[in-house]
């Protein structure tokens, strides 16, 4: 806690520095306001955000953090352009014009990055198993659509919109359907939304972490009454040629091993493994598990955890195969606690699974 308590002081600093440098005050009183302003103004931010840590409130603060982070940003950004101008022409640009660019190239960041949590993209992946099956299947793939105060109705309905496009036979979700509560999904009627989520062989989801906060009973009711089959820690034969198997979140004590919820199907079939996390790539690819879905990362989301994650998780994001297992961990349709992505883009999955030739 006192390390992060720290980082946001360092963040009011960095604010100061850039506003003292943006706005120049000429009076000793103003630039001293300016200061305790930056400080002040942040640390209520803080302390509000603290007051529900982890949940609405800290969401708030750390859209006031990343903002300030994007100043930093910007802030680096000027500061090389301005420098290699100096070194092209010889000569120092107006200070004004700095200023000017450094407030154009943060609106721009700011705007690329609401941009790309709200305009998902739609990626391809092709996954052959040497398991028969007659005709390939297409499957849908979502993850992480946090539904909640910042991510709703028109997010769902441009969801369905861009599935519904690419005809998938299944649809299946990856976790952190809500974004910790049903309280927002509930209040705006995100129900009339989701239940049009439909595909011939049905939609099916799992449980991911947000969903387990206090919850997890009203988002299953809320999901199932969608007309959403929640799978936990059960499988299903899809069109009598493909098993899927869903699995409950990792902070789920009671969930099975893949290895237990594989004695419910039959694996001369083809094995789709549905569940959150991509934590358990270790487990699952010794079994016959043709493709493993997850979601959970976000692919580090903001720029620069895109790289950092990298470090600490098996597959941050996008595809690998291991033995005979395709794996595919998506950065997610939704936003989670801040409506920002840098460096990933909201997005769906269309995978077609078939036999070798």
């Amino acid at each position: 806690m006192w390390l992060f308590i720290l980082i946001t002081q360092l963040l009011a600093i960095m604010s100061s520095i850039v506003f003292y440098w943006l706005i120049q005050p000429k009076q000793s009183f103003g630039k001293v306001l300016l200061v305790l302003s930056a400080f002040l103004i942040n640390n209520l931010f803080l302390i509000y955000g603290l007051s529900e840590f982890w949940h609405e409130r800290f969401h708030v603060y750390l859209v006031v953090s990343i903002l300030q982070g994007f100043m930093f940003y910007a802030a680096l950004i000027t500061a090389v352009i301005a420098v290699v101008h100096s070194q092209i022409f010889k000569k120092q640009p107006r200070p004004i014009i700095i200023r000017a660019f450094a407030v154009v190239v943060y609106i721009s960041i700011v705007s690329l990055a609401v941009f790309n949590a709200y305009s998902p993209v739609v990626h391809r992946l092709t996954v052959t198993t040497d398991k028969v099956l007659d005709k390939p299947m297409e499957i849908a793939l979502v993850s992480d659509t946090h539904l909640g105060r910042w991510f709703g109705n028109r997010q769902i309905k441009k969801m369905i919109s861009l599935i519904n496009a690419q005809n998938p036979d299944v649809v299946v979700i990856a976790g952190d359907i809500m974004n910790d509560t049903t309280i927002a999904y509930d209040n705006t009627n995100m129900h009339e939304q989701l239940s049009e989520l439909k595909a011939p062989l049905g939609v099916y989801a799992t449980l991911g972490n947000h969903d387990y906060f206090g919850y997890d009973k009203q988002i299953t009711q809320a999901v199932e009454e969608a007309g959403i089959k929640a799978l936990d820690n059960e499988s299903v034969l899809l069109n009598d040629s493909v098993w899927l198997v869903g699995r409950s979140d990792d902070i789920d004590r009671t969930r099975l091993s893949a290895d237990e919820l594989l004695t419910q199907v039959e694996t001369d079939k083809p094995v789709i493994f549905l569940e959150h996390r991509p934590s358990a790539m270790d487990e699952i690819s010794v079994l016959p598990v043709d493709l493993h879905l997850s979601g959970h990362t976000h692919g580090g989301q903001i720029f620069p955890l895109t790289i950092l994650m990298d470090w600490f998780t098996p597959l941050n994001y996008g595809t690998k195969e291991i033995a005979d297992t395709q794996f595919l961990v998506t950065s997610g349709y939704g936003i989670g606690a801040v409506p920002f992505r840098l460096g990933t883009r909201s997005e769906i999955w269309m995978i077609t699974l078939q036999s070798a030739p």
